[in-house]
């Protein structure tokens, strides 16, 4: 089932629509930015992401951050790390669940890698820091 036609479903059965995730999702002008100062580091046959930096996954956002849902935040990438199955960028700026805050920028499909891949990334390089625009949103 299509993910919309899911959520429509969902939304029929429950009286709501869940959270999938909640997330600082990047704008086209930073996935630019990052996409230039990475370009080397991407295979040309993986699938690209560069969309956002997680939250919290599974539900909305916590009380405390409700506020900010809507806002646009900077965060600043300051590693890239990288493995056989995924590329990503370590970002500060807004607080995570994840035990490395990081944005997701490619994937090997081609070998089964998937975008959770990224927070298994062990090897990870200082670079010049960039700064990326978001915003929070929680996505449904």
């Amino acid at each position: 089932m299509k993910g919309k036609l899911k959520n429509k479903v969902r939304e029929a059965l429950d009286g709501e629509v869940k959270v999938l995730y909640s997330a600082v999702v990047i704008d086209e002008k930073s996935k630019a930015v990052l996409f230039t100062a990475l370009a080397t580091k991407i295979p040309q046959d993986w699938k690209v992401f560069a969309h956002h930096m997680t939250i919290v996954f599974g539900k909305g956002l916590p009380d405390e951050l409700k506020g900010d849902l809507g806002k646009t935040v900077i965060l600043k990438a300051t590693e890239v790390g990288v493995s056989d199955m995924a590329i990503a960028v370590k970002v500060d700026g807004y607080s995570s669940t994840n035990a490395i805050p990081h944005i997701t920028i490619a994937v090997n499909t081609a070998e089964g890698g998937k975008p959770y891949d990224s927070n298994r990334i062990e090897n990870w390089e200082s670079i010049t820091p960039i700064s990326l625009s978001g915003e929070v949103r929680e996505m449904k």
